[in-house]
């Protein structure tokens, strides 16, 4: 029945859909480092639109973001709630949503926390009506006159692409497009300002690989210090009754499940199997969600495995920072790491071990941590051998997570992070902060630089 449907859906998209709907086939088929041609026949059509007349009134304390939508769970959602909750609280901000209806219905519990402390606006997109969507929504937002816009859009949204090319084009409005998923190709860059990356090895991607010049590496925003959670010992104690025996050592890993496979297998899992089988009183909490694929991945290593029964597989849960606190070694994912969990583990005071992928650039994040962190491994026999060293050195734990949580503060810390963006919003001469051109000789020793198709690992 459910096969019926997608065909049924396809053929009325190929009939009654705008010219968006074309543009968004051509992206899934033609993904490249590359996608400026896309952008710029995007533009065109864009360009077919004529807005009604306004009045261009740009106001220099309001702060505007754009999503194609958000989830209780995932990276940028957390990382628009945390610039918005740490603005100065005399700028105004709106969030524009492409997809409002079915943002309030993937994320409620992360849409009360953002509406605290900023309004919401947006459209309900389809492909059908898609002139008339982005009239509406360029409406909204030049009524609003932000000084500027900061975009947190998927790598495909082909109507958020035509709604900055025509924001470019018609208005003052500085655009600065975040580049939340730097290991995918990715469309909408064309039309930004400027370009915000997370670390010098997305910035040389950027510039080498997809053709722009115009960056600036800025980290990632966490909460402001006086707003990260507090756990306390006894909530962590408590769950760890429920979901662990007494005195069992834990180590726990999440992430989209994409990220701990590889073609058919998954080195990552193997890894974990070996260290269960070698630690009688370990277990390992994995966080994620399978697919059909995933969980045959997962079985074939685990069916006839004496640990199978100290592997917890969770869903994600807007709980997860407790379940974090849990583990006493928490393990990044490989081949593609985790951003954002190395963040909240920094501010959490959570010892982790992390993997850098020599093969691929793309896949790793070990530019988060400080150059010498001691337990960021190139294989991953040597990061067992780091995981055990750690799970068994109590006072080495509690070293790391004090020596992580200062670098989180200098980097990460969210009003900081706010005030450089603030920085950026009033800079009258944006190519002042342009990086300078990565020297890439300094990632000679990785092998290939490769991006995933967007989106990845749904099937």
């Amino acid at each position: 029945m459910s096969s019926i449907k997608t065909i049924l859906k396809s053929v009325y998209r190929r009939l009654f859909c705008g010219k968006l709907y074309y543009f968004e086939q051509r992206f899934a088929k033609e993904q490249k480092n590359d996608m400026r041609y896309l952008d710029k026949e995007i533009e065109k059509y864009a360009f077919e639109i004529t807005p009604p007349s306004f009045e261009e009134n740009i106001v220099s304390n309001r702060i505007a973001f754009l999503a194609t939508e958000l989830y209780d769970f995932g990276g940028h959602t957390e990382v628009i709630k945390n610039i918005i909750e740490s603005l100065p609280k005399e700028y105004e901000c709106k969030l524009f949503l492409a997809k409002k209806y079915r943002t309030l219905r993937c994320a409620p519990v992360k849409m009360i926390e953002i509406l605290q402390y900023c309004k919401m606006d947006g459209v309900n997109f389809g492909y059908e009506n898609d002139k008339r969507a982005l009239l509406k929504m360029f409406g909204k937002i030049t009524e609003f006159a932000p000084k500027a816009i900061f975009v947190f859009m998927h790598n495909n949204d082909v109507f958020s692409t035509a709604l900055l090319a025509l924001l470019k084009k018609w208005t003052k409005i500085k655009i600065f497009y975040s580049d939340i998923c730097s290991h995918q190709f990715g469309i909408g860059m064309s039309f930004a300002d400027l370009i915000l990356e997370g670390m010098p090895s997305t910035v040389f991607i950027t510039q080498k690989y997809r053709g722009f010049k115009n960056t600036s590496m800025n980290w990632i925003c966490h909460l402001p210090r006086e707003k990260l959670p507090v756990i306390t010992e006894s909530e962590v104690l408590e769950m760890r009754k429920k979901i662990l025996p007494p005195d069992a050592l834990c180590t726990v890993s999440g992430a989209a499940a994409y990220k701990f496979f590889e073609n058919e297998d998954s080195a990552y899992l193997k890894m974990i199997e070996r260290l269960l089988n070698k630690n009688e009183n370990l277990y390992h909490i994995l966080i994620t969600e399978f697919t059909p694929r995933h969980k045959n991945i997962f079985d074939s290593i685990f069916e006839n495995s004496a640990a199978k029964n100290r592997i917890k597989l969770m869903n994600f849960t807007p709980n997860f920072r407790l379940l974090f606190k849990c583990a006493d070694v928490f393990i990044d994912s490989f081949p593609v790491s985790s951003a954002f969990t190395m963040i909240d583990l920094m501010s959490l005071k959570v010892p982790f071990v992390a993997k850098k992928n020599r093969d691929n650039i793309a896949f790793s994040f070990h530019e988060y941590l400080t150059p010498d962190y001691p337990y960021m491994f190139d294989n991953a026999q040597d990061m067992e051998t780091g995981i055990e060293n750690l799970l068994f050195n109590k006072g080495r734990r509690e070293q790391i997570a004090k020596e992580n949580f200062e670098h989180f503060l200098i980097f990460f810390e969210g009003k900081k992070y706010a005030s450089r963006l603030i920085d950026l919003a009033n800079c009258d001469d944006l190519s002042e902060v342009y990086d300078k051109e990565i020297d890439e000789t300094q990632y000679k020793d990785f092998k290939k630089m490769e991006l995933l198709p967007f989106p990845y690992g749904l099937s």
